[in-house]
This record gives C-alpha cells, sequence and structure tokens, in this order.
C-alpha cells in the first residue's frame, strides 16, 4: 500500500467517523430527553468520537508525509490537515487531493 492510498484509506476512516460522531451521537445524546432510548444510543455510539481522535493523529501524519512527497503549498497542507475536524469537509478535500496527486505523480496515484 502506498503513502497516497494510506491517506485516501484514512480520510475515508476519518470522515465517516467524524460525520457520525458529529451528526449522529452529538444530536442524539444531548439534544433528546434523557433516558430515552434514543439518547442512550446517542451515550453509546460516543465512543467513536476516542476513535476518531486516534485515526485522526494517525491520518495528520500520513498527510503531512503525503504533503512532502507531493511537495503541497502551506495553505493546502493545513487544510488536509484540519479537515478532518469539520464535519464533511475532508471528503471535498480528499478529491482535491486526489485530482492534485494524479496531475503532479500520475505513477503515484495510479499503483
Amino acid at each position: 500500500m502506498t503513502l497516497y492510498h494510506a491517506y485516501r484509506g484514512l480520510a475515508y476512516v476519518v470522515g465517516v467517523l467524524l460525520a457520525v460522531c458529529a451528526l449522529v451521537a452529538l444530536p442524539l445524546k444531548y439534544l433528546l430527553e434523557d433516558g430515552s432510548t434514543l439518547q442512550q444510543l446517542g451515550s453509546d455510539i460516543s465512543f467513536l468520537w476516542v476513535v476518531h481522535g486516534w485515526v485522526f493523529m494517525i491520518y495528520v501524519v500520513v498527510a503531512f508525509l503525503l504533503s512532502r512527497r507531493l511537495g503541497w503549498t502551506p495553505q493546502f497542507t493545513v487544510l488536509a490537515l484540519v479537515a478532518g475536524l469539520v464535519p464533511l469537509l475532508i471528503f471535498w478535500v480528499e478529491r482535491k487531493v486526489a485530482q492534485r496527486a494524479r496531475a503532479e505523480d500520475p505513477e503515484l496515484a495510479s499503483t
């Protein structure tokens, strides 16, 4: 597995985890009546925040290494690094990274 493919896989995992946490677990846990079944579900799946945090740390390292390999600008590097902190943004950034990788290093993106 190449660095590029590791980045793409991690981006999807981080994005899905953040979306589930922010758009499902958080509203269920804090916006519903205490003790309800759905509120309990939100509370039960809140452990995914911890999973997201650990996977996000790996994502940051891989994204940084890929940015050095492909010679991204500091602005684009920062965007890629923080994309996993804003729900759904990471999916757009991952597409931009894929487009750049194909344009700048077709061999890296094709393997």
